[in-house]
């Protein structure tokens, strides 16, 4: 009993920490990603300020937000062993695989230096088009950690008996806790 609950706590606080180290690489990206399209509109003119300026919004707008909303998230779930916060962190964090594959990507004027752009730049200023390369490396094997992660996170929540129903038990004890939400939920019926 007291011993499998234990590994598992411990299992878990390995995972939430390497979330953390996860959220850590994904403001790298950001940061790393924001660097090269300012070299970009510095060395390659204002073709490229749209990326610039996108990418200087991914990073003020995704890294303090994906602190809040996947790795706040998953700590505040395994402390609390709430299915309701568990839930919030697979739809945020399954964000964030969508964010980090589209920023591999690097559509052209997109505010990612992925694989496209980078290899257009790569036609006019070598150094940034290897700079933007590994820019898409970077966000590539940002994708596969998040991947990874999800799914052995995602493993362990359901071996444990959670459960979307627990989960939106929780949301509707949460929200009928809170009375302007249940007055509101109740006028919407």
């Amino acid at each position: 009993g007291s011993d499998y609950g234990s590994a598992l706590k411990q299992w878990y606080q390995r995972r939430v920490r390497g979330v953390f180290y996860h959220w850590q690489f994904t403001v790298f990206c950001y940061l790393f990603n924001f660097i090269v399209c300012f070299g970009m509109i510095c060395a390659l003119g204002s073709d490229y300020g749209s990326a610039f300026g996108l990418s200087l919004l991914f990073a003020g707008l995704f890294i303090p937000l994906s602190f809040l909303t996947w790795y706040r998230m998953l700590y505040n779930a395994v402390r609390q062993d709430s299915s309701m916060r568990y839930m919030l962190f697979f739809f945020t964090y399954g964000f964030q695989v969508l964010v980090s594959g589209i920023a591999a990507l690097g559509f052209g004027g997109g505010g990612f230096a992925g694989w496209i752009t980078a290899f257009k730049v790569l036609e006019k200023n070598k150094g940034l088009g290897v700079l933007g390369i590994f820019v898409s490396v970077a966000w590539c094997m940002n994708c596969l950690i998040a991947v990874i992660l999800i799914m052995q996170i995602h493993k362990t929540y359901r071996s444990t008996g959670q459960s979307m129903e627990k989960a939106s038990g929780e949301f509707a004890a949460s929200a009928g806790s809170s009375r302007n939400i249940g007055q509101a939920v109740l006028r919407s019926l």
